[in-house]
């Protein structure tokens, strides 16, 4: 073989090596921006779902706030018209002693029932919260959730500090679905509600003494765990994190994690 032949072949096999090199190259340099594109559509339909539960939040919200803007204004001031004219009709008649027991009778079922109103009215819109923050409103929640049958502690730390309004609402939001889980499904007599923040994270755990639960089966029941299944669409919304520390036969410990820099950005109030 001549020295212009095997200076051909070498040529011919450095050109088809850096051929190859820079298909490999190609192709590397293909694959990654692909990643990166379905990355980046990954982040924007995660960021697409947070919005779409975030603007669904919103929408409750805005929905129990007329609900209870309409108790409030509609069935509230007809009882309490209801009650005037009533009273006006005791006088009007009169004497009877039977007459006026049932007049009682009446009058204490209209008082209950007006209770009820102002009670439902405060769970849909908690004005506590919107007035003066997360602890207030928890508070005022461990007072009407406790009675006879169940006792309720609050505890957090005489420094805590103030979280955005959206935070609080969600956290009163979660914080009122466990107790109400605790209560009504648990059948727990004592529950206890912390709350702190450490490291620029916000933490929030309930606990109770009742009878737990199965918390793959409940969230596998098409037809139960809603409670548990909105709490974490409200957590994704802010990339909070739940740990359920639950087991049936034994009481159960609930806790809720939040970073407060990710929880500032979304707005559920308006």
């Amino acid at each position: 073989m001549s020295i212009d032949s095997s200076f051909v072949i070498a040529v011919g096999t450095a050109v088809l090596l850096m051929m190859a090199v820079f298909i490999i190259i190609f192709v590397a340099y293909y694959q990654q921006k692909q990643s990166k594109q379905q990355l980046a559509f990954k982040e924007l339909q995660v960021q697409h779902r947070r919005d779409l539960m975030g603007a669904t939040f919103r929408g409750q919200e805005e929905e129990r706030k007329r609900l209870a803007e309409d108790m409030h204004d509609g069935i509230g001031t007809m009882l309490s018209v209801t009650k005037m004219s009533l009273n006006q009709l005791e006088r009007q008649v009169g004497g009877d002693v039977q007459v006026s027991f049932q007049f009682q009778k009446t009058r204490s079922m209209i008082d209950e029932t007006m209770t009820n109103v102002r009670r439902i009215s405060r769970n849909l819109v908690p004005t506590t919260l919107e007035r003066f923050g997360l602890l207030a409103a928890l508070e005022e929640l461990v007072d009407r959730a406790t009675d006879n049958d169940t006792d309720i502690q609050l505890t957090y730390p005489e420094s805590a500090m103030p979280f955005p309004p959206s935070l609080d609402l969600m956290l009163y939001r979660i914080a009122q679905e466990l107790v109400n889980n605790a209560i009504r499904h648990a059948r727990a007599r004592h529950i206890v509600i912390q709350v702190f923040s450490l490291d620029n994270e916000v933490r929030l755990s309930v606990l109770d003494d009742g009878i737990g639960f199965d918390f793959d089966a409940v969230m596998e029941n098409k037809q139960g765990g809603l409670g548990l299944r909105n709490i974490e669409s409200r957590l994704s919304v802010v990339n909070g994190h739940a740990t359920f520390d639950v087991a049936p036969g034994r009481g159960s410990q609930i806790h809720i994690q939040v970073r407060l820099h990710d929880a500032q950005p979304v707005d559920l109030l308006s």
